[in-house]
């Protein structure tokens, strides 16, 4: 496949008509052609089925991670239990792995990370000066300003160099790691996936793409902002986790019995209405974010952030037996059921709160603290939900994110995901990747009342 040299003199927007014109071109379309190799950034559990499936599939995989020295040359993925039962286990030999991206991002059409969002930006600076001209850059799970912290890493010039850059709504499959390096297990794939892009033209080709990729049928989203709004889960965890640990002082444990006794070792099935009651309202802040966005720009799609309850039908659909409530669109949904809550055995037989999880550090200061930002930018309206859930978090995290006047505390900003933090300080910027070329730039008149 060619792609045009640094040094040509396509504007971005000639280079992805180009991009796109070649695909088509490709043997059976774009919904059939496989790229040469694909670079899988991270360790966790979606990391190790990416490469083993991929490679599996006949695809040339490497992967950029911490600890090299922990991966075996194959990833064998079992599929026991899970709708793709039926394909039998997945060996993928894996062609290169390495901690220097100078070793595994050259040659690459595919750069994926999967990590989670507070490690997005040490990925990016790394991955920045090695990718290809015109590869494709996206994220397996996008939440948390994915599009910011890209062109904040790759800088003006190198993000030109971006063929097109992507998120992917939810990881594809519910998934784990079984041994580091080694193994993992899918327990169970999701029946679609949902892609954003940017340029936002691109979204049609790059979800045909992905599609022949992950074996997974794959829309579009409008934009980035999609993603970063969509009610999921830096407001799912913090309403959840608050409602099972709510009486934690920092230091008492809890028993198995105890914690049964509150439905609080599935994270989801055991939604209460306590919990339920916290993301219903948490939910209608975030939505006060999206109209607050659309009465300054009324020509930005922000059509798929919608209701919790509403998304998570849409996205499980048969799935969710039960629709009369909030809690019971949680604990019905057959997709959540084998998510356990994270806890920590500090002896044996009592547990507390996994405070080094992702549930503290990526749902907040990449999740709670981005929607906090997104409020100050768009006139600091009141948002006593948002902030009474950092404060409980961050008192356990030893982080004051938000002041005591609930501002977020610009010390810190820097360890968050916050707009502030890639240098966007005007509502403007947060819409640059967000809206076709050619409306770039156009005021809606009723952005002017």
């Amino acid at each position: 496949m060619f792609w045009p040299s640094p040094s040509s003199p396509l504007t971005h927007t000639q280079m992805l008509k180009q991009q796109l014109e070649e695909r088509n071109r490709a043997p059976g379309g774009p919904s059939q052609r496989l790229p040469r190799q694909v670079t899988v950034c991270g360790g966790g559990n979606g990391a190790h089925v990416c490469a083993g499936y991929f490679a599996w599939k006949g695809i040339k995989v490497n992967v950029l991670t911490r600890r090299p020295q922990d991966w075996a040359p194959q990833i064998n993925v079992s599929t026991e239990g899970s709708s793709w039962e039926e394909k039998g286990p997945f060996v993928g030999p894996l062609h290169r792995v390495s901690d220097d991206a100078a070793d595994v991002v050259p040659g690459s059409d595919y750069v994926i990370i999967a990590a989670p969002a507070n490690a997005h930006p040490a990925l990016l600076s790394k991955v920045a000066p090695h990718l290809d001209f015109g590869a494709r850059l996206g994220a397996l799970f996008a939440q948390g300003g994915f599009d910011w912290a890209v062109k904040h890493a790759f800088g003006p010039e190198r993000f030109k160099r971006i063929g097109v850059m992507f998120g992917l709504q939810n990881i594809p499959w519910i998934c784990k790691a079984t041994k580091y390096g080694h193994s993992a297990r899918i327990l169970g794939p999701k029946k679609q996936l949902w892609v954003a892009t940017y340029p936002v033209e691109a979204r049609e080709a790059t979800a045909r793409e992905l599609e022949s990729m992950f074996d997974i049928p794959c829309q579009t989203l409008p934009n980035f902002l999609n993603l970063t709004l969509t009610p999921s889960n830096q407001i799912i965890h913090p309403a959840r986790y608050h409602g099972i640990f709510r009486d934690w002082d920092g230091k008492r444990t809890y028993t198995r019995t105890e914690l049964e006794a509150r439905d609080g070792l599935t994270l989801y099935k055991g939604m209460d209405e306590y919990s339920a009651e916290w993301l219903a309202v948490l939910d209608n802040e975030l939505q006060q974010i999206k109209l607050a966005l659309l009465q300054r720009f009324p020509q930005l799609d922000l059509s798929f952030i919608m209701p919790i309850g509403e998304r998570i039908i849409k996205q499980y659909g048969e799935d969710v037996t039960d629709t009369s409530s909030l809690r019971r669109i949680f604990s019905s949904n057959r997709g959540y059921a084998p998510c356990l809550t994270p806890l920590k055995e500090s002896s044996p037989g009592h547990f507390q709160p996994l405070v080094d999880s992702r549930l503290f550090w990526e749902d907040i200061p990449y999740g709670l603290v981005i929607l906090k930002n997104l409020v100050e930018l768009l006139g600091n309206f009141p948002t006593p939900a948002i902030d009474f859930m950092i404060r409980w978090h961050q008192q356990f995290m030893g982080k004051e994110y938000l002041l005591a006047d609930n501002q977020l505390n610009p010390r810190l900003l820097n360890e968050t995901g916050a707009p502030n933090k890639y240098g966007i300080h005007r509502v403007e910027e947060l819409v640059e990747t967000c809206l076709p070329l050619e409306l770039l730039g156009y005021r809606h008149p009723r952005s002017r009342i």
